[in-house]
């Protein structure tokens, strides 16, 4: 069945947001979004794998397509078919970890071509204490939000109950200008100050991550850490000065653990940028549409912020209440948007000028923060579902960390590119990172 929402229109355009990503991809790296959901037993695969397929059937953005652009042409196009041109859904054993990390790196690394669909890739790993589900979706198809929709969905084919239709059509959802346009001149000339504002900071370079352990690769690594939100357990997200957000202190928090890291491996640690996606979808559908609705911002900091996590906090605050961060993450949008009429030929050619001038405006790490998410999936009747998820990070900007939260449980995932650290590496830079606001977690 097709639900009203999940009729899929004759073609439509790209937006901005898809247009960099789609750049950046060809570029510089896969961008492929990475959401996991285990379980304590065994599921039904005939079951499941029918559950994948009524989720392509019910997203447009699972049946999306990019249509050739012809030289000259100003942006991507997509189309749509009524099924998938694939079967996204495949079965691995799992007996070990070993056999789980290769599993994620065969999922997770490489492009997921989008000129045939679905933009995603599913693998039930069967583990000796339960199976994992494991979705990778290119970014530029659903963002961790989307990515989530389609697990949502998922799970609830596979439990027979019912996926109410997302309110609004796909190409109304996607209408950028509706929601995004600026009300007010002020707002309006806000937008541009940010955008000014970036500019002139990337005179100062961020600084970055000291490398241990890494080699060379084209792949990924992933850290894992599951923390209870409580007054004990994790005191510097739960007692923190008022007018702060936890996200606020996970921030501030990656900004310690690279000055402390870098200080610790004989690397500088002036300015630190960390870059933070943002959900631009209205606030009365935060949780629906599977399509790419990401924005970003830069949250910068200097030595004299990062004297502690409260310090660092008050900091990161600063650039983050909803005001100014709104401003920056529209601001990006204006500037994508003034580029829109440019042949696609020019637009190739922003990422390989941005190298050209050292990386100046790739931040440091990234941190993505799904938040608590109101109807996490689950294959389970009660309790937090093991849930784990993570953004793309880039050849430069090397380390992202990854948060879901579902009731009091915070899953965190550091992912990390070859070139940047080992196994051993990677686990000691996410204690370090644990340790900024659960202490007694510390190695």
């Amino acid at each position: 069945m097709l639900y009203p929402s999940s009729l899929p229109p004759a073609s439509l355009s790209s937006t901005m947001l898809d247009e960099s990503l789609l750049v950046l991809q060809e570029t510089r790296a896969t961008v492929n979004v990475q959401l996991e959901l285990g379980t304590h037993h065994r599921l039904d695969e005939a079951r499941l794998h029918q559950a994948v397929l009524i989720c392509c059937r019910r997203h447009p953005m699972a049946r999306a397509r990019l249509t050739p652009t012809p030289q000259g042409e100003t942006s991507y196009r997509w189309d749509f078919a009524e099924e998938t041109d694939a079967d996204p859904f495949r079965v691995v054993d799992c007996s070990d970890d070993a056999a789980l990390d290769r599993l994620r790196t065969e999922l997770y690394a490489p492009l997921i071509p989008l000129d045939t669909s679905p933009g995603f890739r599913i693998a039930l790993a069967r583990r000796p204490g339960g199976d994992l589900l494991l979705l990778a979706a290119s970014h530029i198809v659903a963002d961790g939000v989307g990515a989530v929709r389609l697990l949502q969905t998922i799970v609830r084919a596979y439990r027979g109950e019912p996926d109410a239709a997302d309110p609004l059509p796909l190409a109304q959802a996607r209408d950028l200008g509706s929601f995004l346009a600026p009300k007010t001149r002020s707002e309006r000339w806000a937008r541009h100050l940010e955008g000014l504002r970036r500019v002139w900071e990337a005179f100062d370079p961020p600084s970055r991550i000291a490398v241990l352990g890494g080699t060379d690769g084209d792949g990924f690594g992933f850290a894992f850490r599951v923390l209870d939100i409580g007054e004990t357990t994790t005191p510097g997200l739960v007692q923190r000065a008022s007018g702060t957000t936890i996200n606020d202190v996970l921030v501030a928090a990656l900004h310690l653990t690279v000055q402390s890291w870098n200080t610790k491996h004989g690397a500088t640690a002036d300015r630190i940028g960390v870059q933070m996606p943002i959900n631009i979808r209205p606030a009365d559908r935060l949780w629906d549409v599977v399509s790419n609705l990401t924005s970003m911002v830069s949250v910068s900091t200097e030595p004299a912020d990062r004297a502690d996590l409260a310090t660092a906090t008050a900091a990161v605050a600063e650039q983050t209440y909803e005001m100014r961060r709104n401003n920056r993450a529209y601001g990006l949008y204006d500037l994508l948007r003034a580029t829109k009429k440019a042949p696609l030929a020019v637009k190739r050619a922003v990422p390989r000028l941005i190298h050209l001038t050292g990386d100046r405006f790739v931040d440091t790490a990234m941190l993505s923060n799904l938040g608590r998410i109101p109807e996490p999936p689950t294959f389970a009747d009660s309790g937090s579902p093991e849930l784990w998820f993570s953004p793309p990070c880039d050849p430069t900007c090397r380390v992202s960390i990854g948060v879901a939260t579902s009731g009091q449980r915070l899953g965190l995932v550091t992912r990390y590119r070859d070139e940047q650290f080992d196994a051993d590496a990677a686990e000691e830079f996410t204690d370090l990172l644990i340790a900024q606001f659960a202490p007694q977690r510390a190695c």
